[in-house]
Formats: structure tokens, C-alpha cells, sequence
């Protein structure tokens, strides 16, 4: 996760966030894969006005599917959502209750980039405490900016 996080404040030392239009449009593109892909029984995406998740979602895994089940497919879902951007760098991080995902994209030579975080928790809860602990913190993590719905 370091060596994304380096990445990604390389970028955005030298570049500026994208417009409204194009932050909105991945988020309806992500929000789309993500709900088609049958693997999320909830998705819940949006904006922020973070430079480290100007998408910010939350989702939940559909029945049987594992957090790391979830990470595999939002590294599918997430090469098609950032397919004909000019850079791209990722990371996935799950545990048995999380998947992590933090994303950043630049969408052109002028070097406007675009992030996003997404959080999934297992269609039932992990026993313990620790599970929900690790979710409050990635949530509050992701919702450090305005969250606005598109």
C-alpha cells in the first residue's frame, strides 16, 4: 500500500484533480460495474471533495462471496472502469472482513487525475468485534470529505 500511496501524491504533486463531469462519470461507470457484477448485494458510491477518493463507496458482498473474492473482481471491474486513461495504479488489501481498494487514474496528458477508495464487508458480519471495528475506521477513512450523491 506504501508504494501506491507514493505513487498516487506523485501525481497529485504535480497535476490537479479532474472536472466534476469526469469524476461524476466514473462514479456512474464503477457504480454500474459494480452492480452488474452480481458479487455486491448493496453498493453505495459518491463524491467527495478529498484528492485521495473523489469516489468514496462502500459495498457489501452478495451471499457466499468472500472479501478477497470481492478484491479479485474489483481489479477486473476497476482494469475495465479505467481502461483509455492515460496512467493508472492500484491497490486491494482484505482481510477475511474487508476488502480494501484504493484506485487513481490521470485521464490525460494534462495529467488531471481522478482516485477512488471502495470498502466491501461480508454479507454477514465476521464474529467479533474486530470486524466492525476495521469497517468504522475504513468508512471514516473514506468519508473525510463532503460526500455528495450524483
Amino acid at each position: 500500500m506504501a508504494s501506491f500511496h507514493k505513487l498516487r501524491t506523485a501525481v497529485q504533486e504535480n497535476a490537479h484533480p479532474t472536472d466534476a463531469a469526469s469524476i461524476g462519470a466514473m462514479r456512474r461507470t464503477l457504480e454500474e460495474l459494480l452492480t452488474g457484477s452480481g458479487l455486491f448485494s448493496e453498493v453505495e458510491l459518491g463524491l467527495t471533495d478529498d484528492p485521495d477518493r473523489l469516489v468514496i463507496g462502500v459495498c457489501r458482498c452478495a451471499e457466499k462471496i468472500l472479501p478477497w473474492e470481492a478484491g479479485m473482481a474489483m481489479e477486473r471491474l476497476w482494469r475495465t472502469a479505467s481502461a483509455g486513461t492515460h496512467w493508472e495504479a492500484h491497490h486491494v488489501g482484505c482481510t477475511e472482513s474487508l476488502m480494501e481498494f484504493e484506485g487513481a487514474v490521470t485521464l490525460d496528458d494534462s495529467g488531471h487525475y481522478l482516485t477512488v477508495h471502495v470498502v466491501a464487508e461480508p454479507s454477514t458480519p465476521v464474529e467479533g468485534a474486530e470486524a466492525s471495528e476495521e469497517l468504522v475506521e475504513a468508512v471514516a477513512a473514506t468519508s473525510s470529505g463532503v460526500v455528495q450523491e450524483v
